[in-house]
């Protein structure tokens, strides 16, 4: 007797999504503490045949065989606002509302939320990666030796002479790029304020991060034994059909 592989596929199907889930799910808690750090969002659907008439053969390598089964529909990114951490230090910067710093980094123009900056030898600032920071214009920002202050609107002042500011842009369909690096189509932001001695956190709540492990853990096991006992019936009836 042939055996019906529709119910592993199925099955296995759930299984898979839910270990894609857990990977999202550690890669947020790992980053918990990273600042401004945007937690990720696995998002299913469910994939069915014409009808739901099953397919005339049971090859488990064609998903046309199957009546439903889950699928990964995307994986998209929280905007939502960290809690701000007071810091002290000149160039640590955060935004309050909307918008995003931008930097120069060897592919091209990118956009963060992180602010933990400084200044290189050159006297460029610069971020955690060494890519320096842009402002409005898109050019490098060079910073002269002396007391800094930047205000809300992103103005830098050295010893009390406006030297330039630092660039706060909105993103069209932002894609994440890395851990806290975005692309997409860039337009000056308005509703905005520029923190000065202070970093967004990660708006990652551990707790529920937690918990979401743990049901899903839960949930990837029962599919499991369920794999397993289909798999006890099927030969059962292999050796009945014997």
């Amino acid at each position: 007797m042939a055996v019906d592989y529709q119910p592993v596929y199925l099955l296995a199907s759930g299984m898979l999504l839910q270990e894609r889930k857990l990977g999202v799910v550690s890669n947020n808690l790992a980053n918990v503490d990273t600042p401004s750090f945007k937690r990720d969002l696995l998002t299913a659907l469910s994939w069915f045949t014409d009808g739901g008439q099953k397919a005339p053969t049971t090859n488990p390598q064609e998903p046309s065989n199957n009546f439903v089964y889950p699928v990964i529909a995307d994986i998209g990114t929280d905007f939502s606002q960290g809690a701000l951490k007071f810091t002290g230090n000149t160039f640590d910067l955060a935004i309050e509302g909307e918008g995003f710093f931008a930097v120069n980094t060897p592919q091209g123009v990118a956009f963060t939320r992180r602010g933990d900056f400084r200044l290189d030898v050159n006297g460029f600032l610069v971020d955690v990666n060494g890519y320096r920071v842009l402002d409005p214009a898109m050019n490098e920002i060079s910073i002269d030796h002396g007391e800094v202050t930047i205000d809300e609107e992103g103005n830098i002042y050295v010893d009390g002479v406006l030297q330039g500011s630092v660039g706060i842009f909105s993103l069209e369909d932002p894609l994440k790029e890395g851990r806290d690096l975005f692309t997409g189509t860039p337009r000056a932001s308005t509703d905005f304020k520029v923190r000065q001695g202070f970093l967004e956190m990660s708006n990652v709540n551990a707790v529920e991060e937690l918990v979401r492990m743990i049901d899903l853990t839960r949930a990837h096991e029962i599919f499991s034994r369920l794999i397993q006992a289909v798999d006890e019936i099927q030969g059962r009836v292999n050796t009945l059909a014997v």
